[in-house]
């Protein structure tokens, strides 16, 4: 009898272990993944499953979603709003459900199709890793179901706005804010590039609510959303953090591509990294096979190249956390300086995140633009006319904080100089109008008339062109698309 108790022990042993032993990369990456901060989180701190419920309930909108109808599109001017405010009315639980889900502490979506309910991945809600057993492929399928609930809010807002509920819209604006911006905490650089912009959206939105009621609001909302709602929405490097999801997959990537003894294997390098290039390159696949087995035999080995994958990955940490222009940003990254035949598998799984330095300047660039021109709304509807300089504006209206233009270069003549300052930044550049301008854009040209002010930023080039050129300047207050909605250039 204890014999037997003592196999059927060794039995359940063997089988646990064996089912470990086999878990396979893929379901080591997810294990790793729902750990992080932004997935692993009790029920009670994350939203995912509330929120979206809520957007699996949102009925059918009056047109596809597209490129002319999103939340970028719609608003009261265009030409079936009646439909599309009667859809949002009929939707007014993406309200509840915002708000709700900027309460909690994180979205806390879970990685991989297995770990969300079947109604879910049916609807299209997941975040799956390793699509058709290829570990670099992913598909953030619930992006989708964020940007119809964006729609359905954005819609709400505008029908709000028209009905003179001001309270209600400010709310669900402030609550649409939040929780963008805790998508953009999310683990991978796609995802992180997918919500900046659309926070960024939601904020030339807002904006543009601004411009068209800013009558219907008084000095004290418009107090509240530049100093209360939009400073939470925080961009400096403790609060958004850089992602770590390719990190994690390039790791298990480069573990795929070698033998136990560390040494690399050509068959799994044409076979992995061919089909990564591909997917890079549509043309690639043809010549790439026998490259990347010729490559095989001059890479270096497995511990090398973990260590150059942390190196780089160590390296761009540094820079995350360096202050606006540090020098030491001009200078090659790691990725830059790998050897391109020694660590030619390192590059290729790799995601250079270069692009989301630049993507977390303009959309500090958009918060900050938000606050200060919710500010001088409301300076407006106090004193009858804009500021002469934004300075009047301090502790009354808007903290000094918010007038820094994350693209405005400081005059530096030695980099000891940062000490004189108390910010990474410049301030935006800001005048009244005593004349009527006109602003050059892609459409064509608005005008600006005298009585009214101009808030824009220096954008990539880092040159003031004095807020004449869209293309050269990112103009924020008055809204580029407000100008040219007025001007019939834009539906």
């Amino acid at each position: 009898f204890m014999k037997s108790k003592l196999s059927i022990l060794c039995f359940c042993i063997l089988l646990f272990g064996s089912s470990a032993l086999f878990a396979g990369p893929r379901e080591d990456v997810i294990k790793e993944l729902n750990q992080s901060s932004s997935a692993a989180s009790s029920d009670g701190a994350s939203s995912w499953k509330q929120f979206f419920e809520a957007c699996i309930e949102i009925t059918p909108p009056p047109m596809v979603m597209s490129d002319s109808f999103n939340m970028s599109t719609v608003w009261p001017g265009m030409e079936s709003w009646e439909e599309v405010s009667d859809w949002a009315k009929q939707n007014e639980h993406i309200e509840v459900a915002f708000a709700e889900a900027a309460k909690r502490a994180i979205i806390g979506l879970p990685y991989g199709s297995e770990h969300v309910p079947a109604n879910f991945r049916e609807a299209g809600v997941y975040a799956e890793i390793g699509v058709d057993d290829r570990l670099h492929a992913f598909d953030f399928a619930y992006v989708q179901m964020v940007e119809l609930a964006c729609l359905c809010a954005t819609a709400e807002m505008y029908r709000l706005f028209e009905n003179g509920e001001t309270d209600r819209a400010i709310q669900l604006m402030i609550s649409e804010f939040i929780v963008l911006r805790k998508f953009c905490d999310r683990e991978f650089l796609k995802e992180q590039l997918t919500f900046m912009p659309l926070l960024g959206d939601a904020l030339e939105n807002a904006r543009d609510m601004f411009y068209r009621y800013k009558d219907n609001l008084s000095a004290i909302q418009f107090r509240s959303i530049a100093m209360d709602g939009i400073p939470n929405l925080e961009t400096d490097a403790t609060s958004l953090l850089m992602p770590e999801g390719d990190r994690i997959v390039g790791k298990a990537l480069l573990l795929e591509l070698f033998g136990a003894n560390g040494v690399a294997d050509p068959a799994k390098f044409r076979e992995v990294l061919t089909d990564i290039q591909a997917d890079q390159e549509l043309l690639a696949r043809a010549g790439a096979s026998r490259y990347w087995e010729s490559i095989a035999l001059v890479h270096r080995g497995r511990d090398d190249s973990l260590a150059r994958l942390n190196k780089i990955y160590d390296d761009w940490w540094r820079r995350w956390k360096m202050r606006s222009f540090h020098p030491q940003l001009e200078m090659d990254s790691e990725l830059e300086k790998s050897n391109p035949v020694k660590y030619a598998a390192v590059s290729m799984v790799v995601r250079n995140i270069q692009e989301l330095f630049t993507q977390r300047d303009l959309l500090t660039v958009e918060i900050n633009g938000t606050a200060v021109s919710a500010s001088l709304c409301g300076y407006f509807n106090h004193y009858g006319k804009y500021p002469s300089h934004l300075k009047k504006m301090y502790a009354q209206l808007l903290h000094r904080k918010s007038n820094v233009d994350a693209l405005n270069s400081l005059p530096l003549r030695t980099d000891s100089d940062w000490e004189l300052y108390a910010f990474s930044a410049g301030p935006f550049h800001y005048r009244s109008v005593d004349k009527n301008i006109k602003i050059e854009t892609i459409r064509g040209n608005v005008s600006v008339n005298k009585g009214q002010c101009l808030l824009y930023s220096v954008a990539i080039d880092d040159e003031d062109n004095r807020g004449l050129n869209a293309g050269q300047d990112f103009i924020l207050w008055p809204p580029l698309k407000s100008l040219e909605r007025n001007a019939g250039l834009l539906e």
